[in-house]
């Protein structure tokens, strides 16, 4: 088994905040409490915007997102690969997925937004080629997203982590037990999707996304005997009005 080092910068920390901004004045003053007011406000406003969440993109609340991702199937269970200790499997997935972030007026939104950045509502179709044929999954679930990392003035990035269904057109090959070939499979399992993704802060509309797309029947209580599987993708993801 090939063992890769674990993956460092993903875990969630809070953005220190630094005010006490000196705003020059005009070369020319006419007026200076004029003056005076505007640079209190340009103050203010530089101060809050640096003490606002850095969000996945600007106009985050009830925007849209396109995503297309390709991967490969890999042999380990998700806390391996999620710490690059895995070998590949022979199949690959290719994955198109639409997505929605709720409004910031959301009252879930509001409940956990001292916790969390954003939350998005997905869905998305998986073609994987499996070596027993093709299988077609269609998953939906919703995401919870962090984004306040020291780095985002440099690399704007976020983390994510999302749960909710998958139903696959067949049982893949990985998740069938090599001693339990007639076991009680089933199509219907749990999704869940791990991810970082990457923007320049010019364009934070543009991502670059890394994700595991695992399913699994959560130890018996989908009532199903099916392994684990869990892929690895990369792709990027557009944000939209």
């Amino acid at each position: 088994m090939v063992i890769y080092p674990p993956l460092a910068g993903l875990r969630a920390l809070l953005l220190a905040v630094l005010l006490g901004v000196s705003i020059a004045s005009k070369a020319q003053s006419t007026g200076s409490d004029t003056d005076t007011d505007s640079s209190a406000e340009a103050s203010a406003s530089w101060s809050s915007d640096l003490k606002a969440p850095l969000r996945p993109a600007d106009n985050v609340g009830g925007s849209w997102n396109a995503s297309l991702l390709y991967g490969q199937m890999t042999d380990a269970a998700l806390v391996d690969v999620f710490v690059f200790s895995f070998d590949w499997e022979e199949a690959k997935l290719l994955t198109g997925e639409v997505g929605y972030t709720l409004k910031e007026s959301n009252p879930m939104v509001q409940f956990l937004d001292p916790v969390l950045s954003s939350i998005d509502v997905a869905t998305n179709v998986t073609y994987q080629d499996d070596p027993a044929g093709d299988i077609y999954e269609i998953s939906a679930f919703i995401m919870a997203r962090w984004s306040n990392f020291p780095w985002s003035k440099t690399i704007r990035t976020t983390f994510g982590l999302g749960g909710g269904l998958s139903y696959a057109s067949d049982i893949p090959s990985i998740e069938i037990h090599p001693n339990k070939p007639d076991g009680n499979y089933k199509r219907l399992l749990h999704y869940i999707a791990v991810e970082a993704t990457f923007a320049l802060p010019k364009r934070p509309d543009w991502q670059l996304v890394y994700r595991l797309h695992h399913r699994s029947g959560v130890f018996g209580l989908m009532g199903a005997e099916n392994v684990g599987n869990t892929a690895v993708q990369i792709g990027l993801r557009h944000y939209f009005k």
